[in-house]
């Protein structure tokens, strides 16, 4: 339907209209003319009225029925309408002759409680109406569509009519050529152009004018999904279009849409100054409950700091867990083992950080307990401060601890688990598996060399031997010995140095372990006092209910605020 931003807007004035007197009944305010909401907004709810002229079967039913997608006005090729037919909004439909070429018909159709239609006998026509058009009508219609058909665009009677017209209603006329479906594009254009020519004789300018088919619409717009090439064969869309600019952009509707905007706004500023009044009513108790709730504040800070404490105990934990990876890592390097493992993959490097991290995290899960344990006390022996106060100054008892924070079982596991987590993948940034595999692939590869060099030098002693050479023979199977025991050396002091890297490198980690764990450590000591600050909501929620529920109020006053600034730039 044409006309949308401006229905848009006045359903959006009239939404905040109803919620602002809503929020004035609930503050106190003053209603002023807000007081009869229906009363108040009735101009708004003003119909526009649309007239339609012309001569008699020039296509003025069919043309309001195209216009409006619906078959208001009956239709004949014989004279139809004999008086002037006001279409209006009704549950019951009725029509009732107001005067002897007046009918006031009510259909209960929805576009009509929107647009008032006024479809009247032909210009040329004994029973024309012409007096209750000119007088009831026309000085209150927002449009007057002047039909005339294809096959005689130049009808004098309703050009006469056009030039009668007092010079302030010409604003309101709008020429439609009718029935284009019976003509070809041709002769449209050059009716049109007769059309405009005739307009500029009678009332000195040319109009607009609108070619259209009414039947065209109507049958489009009458099926299940619109017929979008016969909607636009019928060349309503630019006609509608047209209607639309006329329709949001009406001076008269305006105004009333400003006349609304500004009485509400003067409503939305004494409500403004009555929540004022009662805010300032709230301080003392809000600034009692801020008291409060910056002690929990400054309790999470206070042992948020300790963490610098807890530092050096968390990095202990990770050089503990480190001397026992040590341990295992000697023993996967002894000599013999070191041999084997030339033939077959060590995982030793996985094994000893996935021991390392199991270990870590047992070790902080044990302390996470701890933890928990001590700020559960201290939010505890916090509320028993606060029961007394809030007994004596806001009149309630407040809720049972143990049973409003469920002894915060759910938090502890928030604890442990983040600690856990944040354990396993700060053990995992300190990057020692990499380093290690690194370490003991370039002891195996020179491990590999000794016994590979063996290998040889008794391969070849083999050979000589073979060959009855039994002295270089005995000379290389000898060599072979010697470099095989330079590798078991090797293999002992290696594993030595190995370990001793190990636990340097561990030691040199501790600390860049726990300030990893730091940022979670902290925001897991935030989670109980955020936690324990909930309990404090049924106190919020309380004094919010005693004292009208401000907070939303002002929400709400804020929010109208806005949607007047709003509807005041579009309007």
């Amino acid at each position: 339907m044409f006309g949308e931003r401006y229905f848009t807007t006045r359903e959006r004035l009239s939404e905040v209209v109803r919620g602002v007197r809503e929020l004035a009944l609930e503050t106190g305010a003053e209603l002023g003319p807000l007081a009869q909401e229906e009363e108040f907004l009735s101009e708004l709810r003003t119909p526009f009225l649309f007239v339609v002229c012309g001569e008699i079967n020039a296509g003025k039913s069919t043309f309001i029925n195209g216009l409006f997608g619906e078959e208001l006005c009956a239709t004949n090729v014989l004279p139809e309408t004999k008086s002037v037919q006001w279409f209006r909004h009704h549950k019951s439909e009725r029509d009732e002759e107001v005067a002897d070429s007046w009918m006031e018909c009510s259909r209960n159709v929805e576009f009509l409680q929107d647009f008032n239609v006024v479809d009247t006998p032909g210009t040329d026509s004994p029973q024309s109406g012409r007096q209750v058009i000119t007088e009831q009508f026309l000085p209150e219609a927002d449009l007057a569509f002047f039909i005339f058909p294809v096959g005689n665009p130049w009808g004098a009677a309703t050009w006469n009519f056009i030039a009668d017209l007092p010079e302030e209603w010409k604003g309101k006329l709008v020429l439609v050529l009718q029935k284009t479906d019976e003509s070809s594009e041709e002769d449209i254009e050059v009716m049109i152009g007769h059309m405009k020519s005739l307009a500029i004789h009678k009332i000195g300018e040319a109009p607009e004018v609108f070619p259209v088919s009414g039947e065209q619409a109507l049958e489009a717009k009458n099926k299940e999904l619109l017929n979008n090439r016969l909607w636009h064969e019928s060349r309503y869309p630019k006609l509608e279009s047209f209607v639309s600019n006329k329709v949001s952009q009406s001076a008269s509707r305006r105004q009333a849409l400003q006349k609304v905007r500004e009485e509400t706004s003067r409503t939305l500023r004494q409500i403004e100054d009555r929540m004022e009044i009662r805010r300032r009513t709230l301080d003392s108790d809000q600034g009692f409950l801020r008291d409060i709730e910056n002690e929990v504040d400054e309790a999470r800070e206070r042992h948020s700091q300790l963490y610098g404490e807890k530092f050096s105990g968390l990095a202990e934990a990770f050089s503990d867990q480190s001397e026992e990876a040590a341990r295992f890592l000697a023993e996967r390097t002894t000599m013999w083992r070191s041999l084997l493992s030339i033939f077959y993959k060590d995982d030793a490097p996985a094994d000893i950080e996935k021991g390392l991290i199991d270990a870590v995290q047992e070790s902080i899960k044990v302390q996470a307990g701890l933890d928990s344990a001590e700020l559960i006390s201290t939010c505890r022996n916090h509320w028993e401060t606060v029961i007394p106060r809030v007994e004596e100054r806001l009149e309630m008892p407040p809720p049972d601890f143990e049973k409003e924070s469920g002894g915060f079982e759910n938090t502890k596991e928030r604890l442990a688990k983040r600690l856990e987590r944040a354990a396993r993948k700060a053990v995992m940034g300190q990057k020692i598996r990499g380093s290690l595999d690194l370490q003991m692939e370039g002891r195996k590869d020179q491990l590999r060399r000794f016994v590979v060099f063996t290998l040889v030098l008794w391969s070849l002693a083999g050979v000589l031997g073979f060959m009855q050479m039994n002295l270089w023979g005995c000379l290389l199977l000898l060599a072979g010995f010697v470099f095989f025991g330079f590798g078991l050396a090797y293999s002992h002091r290696s594993s030595r140095e190995l370990v001793t890297w190990f636990r340097e490198r561990c030691s040199s980690c501790s600390r860049s372990f726990a300030e990893d764990l730091s940022a979670d450590y902290q925001e897991g000591v935030r989670g109980f006092f955020v936690e324990y600050a909930l309990m404090f909501e049924g106190i919020r929620r309380h004094v919010a209910e005693l004292k009208m529920k401000l907070k939303p109020q002002l929400e709400l006053w804020n929010n109208y605020f806005l949607e007047l600034n709003a509807i005041d730039h579009e309007i």
